[in-house]
């Protein structure tokens, strides 16, 4: 298996693909075919997240890790390592987190919830934009979009709802401004 820690200098050979068994990194890594594994890349990424009990880490991580390299979820993912431990967390889980470039595109979004479901995870997941994990916002109210257990259709809070729509007006009026200056007569010089 291709698994990596991100970003690491370290030979594969050396590269612990176990997230109970890491002991040097918070994260283990896995990423889909010609993605590299590097941080912040896409600026509206976002990602699917879930909080694995740790009977189930190790095989969890497994599943997710190489559909992630098959290109069957998102570009990339990682798990949270028996070091990755916050304050006021539940020490008895970790998080596995499922990445999608741009968490406007409701339909990618959808389709990795859908493929994360064929592959058996029943649990609750929470997608969060990266922007928001960036700017501190954790806690009740903080994901984009929520999968309740073993639901197909995630629920769309009201503040992304909002801000959709926002982000589709704002491309609409941007395309029908840009249609505008291709239509209008290009000056004439005497």
């Amino acid at each position: 298996m291709n698994t990596k820690t991100a970003p690491s200098a370290q030979p594969e050979s050396l590269i612990s693909t176990t997230p109970s068994r890491e002991t040097t990194k918070p994260w283990l890594w896995a990423a889909a075919p010609d993605t590299p594994l590097t941080e912040n890349d896409h600026p509206s990424s976002g990602k699917w997240m879930w909080f694995t009990p740790l009977s189930l880490l190790d095989a969890s991580w497994t599943t997710i890790s190489a559909a992630t390299q098959d290109g069957l979820l998102g570009y990339r993912s990682k798990a949270g390592t028996l070091i990755n431990a916050r304050p006021k967390s539940d020490d008895t889980r970790r998080p596995i987190c499922i990445y999608t470039q741009d968490w406007r595109n409701v339909d990618d979004v959808q389709r990795v919830l859908t493929s994360l479901r064929a592959l058996g995870v029943v649990d609750v997941l929470l997608y969060k934009a990266d922007s928001d994990t960036r700017n501190g916002r954790y806690g009740t109210g903080a994901s984009t979009f929520v999968a309740p257990a073993a639901k197909l259709r995630m629920v769309i809070p009201r503040r992304t709802r909002e801000a959709l729509e926002h982000h589709h007006a704002a491309r609409t009026q941007a395309r029908r401004a840009a249609a505008a200056r291709r239509k209008a007569p290009s000056p004439q010089h005497t």
